[in-house]
């Protein structure tokens, strides 16, 4: 049980230490020799618990998609009523840039990757089918009495949107801090999407 314990201390220190590198230099420019003298490790216990490179970064990946997956939960999980809930995501989303801008440095890098590393796609595509199946799951319990949509379409649609603009105006953030107020933006989100609840399903054309 000991050794079990050791071995995800060590994982986790190599997966932190490549996240800094990949923060300060980029992910095209680091070298297992890199991670090694960032984590004060040598580079046979990194090749000990993962197979190469590629592997290691795959995991920085999933490990980073599995925070913030866990972070949804604590916060906007425990909220009953689904509009409160929606709009909790929504602030949830809108303050990751700030509270947490690391995400946001490793997911840039790491999109850029996604066109030719199938295995890095596949990652992100399903980390954002589960985020858009968790919106619908919740709005999908009560959408006609609390949401106002009854067609589960429309539903899918909205989480794809929250999805879309929440990321968008995230990485504008992150390069134009100066340039957004994050919290109005907060606001008027809710305000748009407050909106999109209100048109009657017949508006849809």
């Amino acid at each position: 049980m000991p050794k079990l314990g050791m071995e995800e201390i060590r994982k986790e220190q190599v997966i932190k230490a490549t996240e800094n590198c990949i923060i300060e230099k980029g992910l095209s420019n680091i070298s297992i020799k890199d991670i090694a003298a960032e984590a004060k490790l040598s580079t046979g216990i990194i090749y000990h618990y993962f197979k190469n490179k590629d592997d290691l970064l795959l995991q920085v990946l999933k490990e980073a998609f599995r925070k913030s997956h866990e972070q949804v939960m604590q916060t906007v999980e425990p909220i009953g009523d689904s509009v409160v809930k929606l709009k909790k995501h929504i602030e949830y989303i809108h303050a990751v840039p700030k509270d947490n801008p690391e995400f946001y440095a490793v997911l840039m890098s790491y999109l850029g990757e996604a066109q030719h590393n199938p295995k890095v796609k596949k990652i992100i595509a399903l980390f954002f089918k589960n985020l858009r199946s968790y919106i619908v799951h919740y709005l999908s319990k009560n959408t006609s009495q609390a949401v106002g949509i009854q067609d589960r379409s429309r539903v899918e649609l909205l989480a794809a949107m929250m999805i879309g603009l929440g990321l968008g105006i995230g990485i504008q953030w992150t390069i134009e801090p100066d340039f957004l107020n994050l919290e109005q933006l907060t606001v008027d989100f809710q305000d748009v999407l407050g909106g999109y609840f209100s048109r009657s399903p017949t508006a849809d054309g």
